[in-house]
């Protein structure tokens, strides 16, 4: 496809999600939340929306070229298990804080200020590595399907998502969510319709077993059982679910649209991871590239190609976008809209700086990682009742201190990759022995730190 028309498509794309954002009335308390308005459909749409992200298109490909069956599904899980928190969570959560925006506001409420700092910020430092990650891989992704520049595109991006979120805020961001979801699965559809069409059944079982999509090894198992832990812990902090949570209209919703939305993307990533499989069966030597390099790429597939990418991108980066900046404004610097459209500003241009100098967010994102594996327990344990921010700090801190004493006695720091504070194994991949103990830890401190309470 000639550049010139994939830029065109691209500014296409963002035009129409502007001017759909265009007559949005919003007040100052839908800038960071809706109230209490919003069915089942629409939600089950703006998680599955706000969930996928570019990576879907390359992560799970890689996942599946590098590793085995457990590696596989366990990527799988791990991208729909936090919609089974918010399902057992969410409606209690809700109820306990009908005027809630974060989930830090519900920690403030249950141990206290010191508390909601923790939770801010680390949630804060996880959305920011998401937000970078978007901008980064839209330089790797457009760039391999289109020619395209990849700054110019995460500009264009960072302008049209600031444009209608300085306007109108989470209610603009919700309302392309729902377009954006029903969009990408028709693509997606689309996408997966020529991949079969150019493929048997039987073909793609048989270079998926090849790919070791049947193969099971204990390394894998481990590999997969950490990746679930930390990713479990890390998105059940993101502020762009709570906002969702807590505009549902009742808890009923709630927990429809958590099952309707973690089996959407569970079979999404499962599909995609499945794809990657068949693409190392193949020997395909580009592992990020492992599904698209088996697309026909003709001019309608790369017109497609594009589209998705696109709503992918803008639907990730307008929900972290506005979650950070409610995160900051209201739990960190206790401010209105106004100072939140600043802030959204910042984030991007910091945001779009860092993605052009990243070398490494992998490490970034298991750092977050650790930080709320060692917070979830804590931060959800017995939530109807009140207690004092030393309940959640001493088993946050606590469990840190025994990872980090873990891995000083344990771990070979000169061959770990990751040295003594980034969770690695020797291979560079989420260690499961380090998140185990993180997790485990917060949880008997957790319990200790209760009794003697009392």
């Amino acid at each position: 496809m000639n550049t010139n028309i994939a830029y065109l498509v691209i500014a296409s794309l963002l035009v129409m999600v502007f001017l759909i954002t265009r007559n949005i009335k919003t007040v100052d308390s839908e800038y960071f939340v809706l109230d209490k308005t919003e069915k089942t459909f629409g939600l089950t749409m703006s998680f599955y929306a706000s969930g996928m992200g570019l990576w879907i298109l390359t992560s799970p490909a890689e996942v599946a070229w590098y590793g085995l069956g457990y590696d596989i599904y366990g990527y799988a899980i791990s991208a729909a298990t936090p919609f089974v928190l918010i399902y057992i969570f969410g409606p209690k959560i809700s109820k306990l804080l009908p005027n809630g925006v974060t989930l830090a506001q519900f920690v403030e409420k249950k141990y206290g200020s010191v508390a909601q700092k923790i939770v801010s910020l680390v949630a804060v430092i996880y959305m920011s590595a998401f937000l970078i990650a978007e901008f980064a891989s839209i330089s790797y992704l457009f760039e391999a399907i289109s020619g395209v520049s990849g700054i110019a595109v995460a500009a264009l991006v960072a302008a049209t998502t600031f444009l209608y979120l300085n306007k109108s805020g989470f209610k603009a961001s919700y309302l392309t969510d729902k377009i954006q979801g029903i969009g990408i699965i028709l693509l997606l559809t689309f996408l997966f319709s020529v991949w079969f069409s150019q493929n048997s059944i039987s073909e793609i079982a048989d270079f998926a077993m090849l790919g070791g999509l049947n193969t099971f090894e204990t390394y894998s198992l481990k590999s997969a059982l950490a990746v679930i832990i930390a990713v479990t812990a890390a998105e059940i902090f993101s502020t762009g679910y709570w906002q969702r949570t807590f505009s549902a209209m009742n808890e009923t919703t709630i927990k429809k649209a958590s099952i309707y939305s973690g089996f959407g993307v569970f079979i999404t990533i499962l599909l995609l991871g499945i794809a990657g499989a068949v693409g190392a069966g193949k020997g395909l030597e580009i592992p990020t590239l492992s599904f698209i390099n088996q697309l026909s790429l003709n001019s309608m597939t790369v017109l497609v190609l594009i589209s998705l990418a696109t709503l992918l991108v803008t639907s990730s980066v307008d929900t972290l976008e506005n979650a950070i900046s409610s995160t900051i404004s209201i739990d960190l610097i206790k401010k209105g809209s106004r100072e939140a459209n600043n802030i959204t500003l910042l984030v991007i241009i910091l945001a779009l700086f860092a993605s052009t100098r990243v070398t490494n967010i992998f490490t970034v994102f298991l750092v977050a990682d650790l930080l709320a594996t060692s917070l979830v327990f804590p931060a959800f344990y017995r939530i109807k009742k009140t207690s004092k921010d030393i309940l959640l700090v001493l088993p946050f801190v606590g469990s840190l201190i025994s990872v980090f004493l873990y891995r000083y006695l344990f771990i070979n720091l000169e061959e770990n990759p990751g040295g003594l504070f980034v969770p690695t194994d020797i291979y560079g991949l989420a260690d499961l022995n380090t998140f185990a103990i993180a997790l485990v830890s917060s949880v008997i401190i957790t319990f200790v730190a209760d009794r003697f309470s009392k």
